[in-house]
């Protein structure tokens, strides 16, 4: 295996895509690790699961397991767990495998799912994808349960929810892509879908008789299965297969779909990377996918490898666009989604939960009102935002895509900012339901405005902090110090400006 060497800079990027942000101390580990030791330390991390923490929390506290319950766990977890590289990855998973609340079911049964992608992570597509199809909660959130095989008599069908949205959004996508990620075009020069409403029908009759038992599990009902043949994407399914030999098949057709790799890998890619992959990097990760280098396809590991430990995400290139104005270096990384910069944030200060036997999801209105998303939460099966969203003005002048800007309403920015500095402000043990962290590191530097600031540079960006916000900010101290302020003051106003910053609300 090629070693890839890591220079600070890069190590400090690298940790801002692989983790819910670097902690003091992670930036060194990992240079004294190397990358590919510390992904392998990575995968063998045990899984530091939600539900069962959520459980714990609800207990302590004499409450039901509920949403708030849920997000506290989700909070622990991303902000203090070890196997950092798999809470990222399962984050990311749930955002191209949706499903929510309260269509999905109850708080405890989407704390149940969010650990089934936890426990996929690292694995391989393929199960993963049998796993949801079979997920009760997925098929209460997307009418598979009871969907049974045509009945005239009744006029009633099989259920085309879950078929169209596995082909859609879950495996294949809507057109027929080339290795690189392209649409593949037709004589007339549009787009050729990479599927028709026949197969979603064709599809539906194969994924016929499931239910949700009592024990909470899927299975099959055998006299509710449509037993016929059934033609879908040009694979014949014979006539007598049972449910599961149906959905075998169906799950190995959209798993060896030729679109598959390249759909999954750039999706995964803008959720953990870049929002503009150039096409050979896409092509790339499409190829680990196809193949890990041992003749196995669909697995996540060679997956993440190949995604961050790209060339380009090493060299820091992009796509530049469809605009000469530019470089392609200067669209590199993404905007940070809202959740993100908050545990970047609470990471950076090593924030720790007032309550000793548990953590609160104590922001103002909450965690799913107070960034415009939350773990499960989202508005629609298409997720929060879909991949390719370009907000109106210079980035969709470009050809370029941000999805994470479609979140971003007035509304959301101030309740964030809100959030933000409710966290910065309480660095003392205030209220049992409360976050807190330590000062004194700031409060001993605060007078030096060139350590100050380099603290701030190693806490909040892993030192890649511009020398032209390291100069604002010793502006705003030698400002502060003029007018009489308080270290107290100059602590809140700085870490406020910091997070403010288009550098820490972007990944780069």
């Amino acid at each position: 295996m090629t070693t890839v060497q890591l220079d600070r800079n890069q190590a400090a990027r690298f940790l801002y895509q692989a983790t819910f942000g670097p902690r003091p101390g992670d930036v060194d580990q990992l240079m004294t690790l190397g990358a590919e030791q510390w992904l392998e330390q990575q995968f063998v991390t045990k899984p530091q699961l939600h539900l069962p923490l959520g459980k714990k929390f609800a207990a302590a506290s004499g409450q039901k397991f509920n949403r708030a319950v849920r997000m506290s766990a989700w909070w622990q977890r991303t902000i203090e767990a070890d196997d950092q590289l798999r809470q990222r990855m399962a984050f990311a998973l749930s955002q191209v495998f949706v499903a929510a609340e309260p269509d999905g079911g109850s708080t405890e049964d989407l704390a149940g799912y969010y650990d089934l992608l936890m426990e996929h992570a690292f694995g391989n597509y393929r199960d993963l994808l049998r796993s949801i199809t079979l997920s009760p909660v997925m098929a209460k959130y997307l009418t598979l349960n009871k969907s049974s095989a045509a009945n005239p008599r009744k006029n009633t069908y099989p259920d085309e929810n879950y078929a169209r949205e596995v082909m859609q959004l879950f495996s294949i996508g809507v057109w027929k892509l080339e290795k690189n990620g392209n649409p593949v075009l037709g004589a007339d020069g549009n787009k050729v879908p990479a599927y028709t409403q026949k197969d979603v029908e064709e599809l539906a009759r194969a994924l016929t008789g499931w239910r949700k038992g009592t024990s909470g599990k899927m299975y099959n009902k055998s006299r509710r299965h449509d037993n016929g043949e059934k033609v879908v994407l040009d694979s014949v399914f014979a006539a007598g297969q049972g449910a599961e030999q149906d959905l075998e098949q169906a799950v190995d057709l959209l798993f060896n779909h030729r679109n598959t790799p390249v759909f999954i890998s750039t999706l995964l890619i803008k959720r953990l990377t870049l929002s503009n992959p150039r096409k050979q990097y896409v092509r790339r990760v499409a190829q680990a996918f196809e193949n890990n280098g041992k003749g196995v396809r669909g697995d996540f590991k060679a997956v993440l490898k190949a995604i961050l430990l790209d060339k380009d995400v090493l060299a820091g290139k992009a796509e530049s666009g469809n605009s000469s104005a530019g470089s392609a270096a200067g669209h590199f990384g993404k905007l940070k989604e809202p959740i993100i910069a908050m545990v970047n944030l609470a990471r950076a200060l090593e924030v720790k939960s007032n309550d000793k036997k548990r953590w609160w999801d104590h922001l103002p209105g909450g965690l799913s009102n107070s960034f415009g998303q939350a773990p499960l939460w989202s508005p629609s099966v298409f997720n929060f935002y879909q991949s390719d969203y370009a907000p109106k003005g210079e980035i969709s002048d470009r050809g370029l895509t941000s999805p994470e800007f479609h979140i971003l309403t007035m509304g959301v920015m101030r309740s964030i900012n809100d959030s933000m500095w409710k966290v910065i402000e309480r660095h003392t043990t205030h209220g049992r339901n409360g976050w807190h962290w330590d000062r004194t590191p700031f409060e001993a530097k605060v007078d030096d405005p060139d350590q100050y600031v380099e603290l701030l540079n190693e806490r909040f960006f892993g030192g890649l902090m511009s020398s032209k916000l390291a100069r604002y900010l010793q502006q705003m101290l030698e400002e502060h110090k003029q007018n009489g302020y308080s270290a107290d003051r100059k602590i809140r106003d700085t870490l406020f400006a910091v997070q403010c910053s288009p550098e820490f609300r972007c990944q780069g």
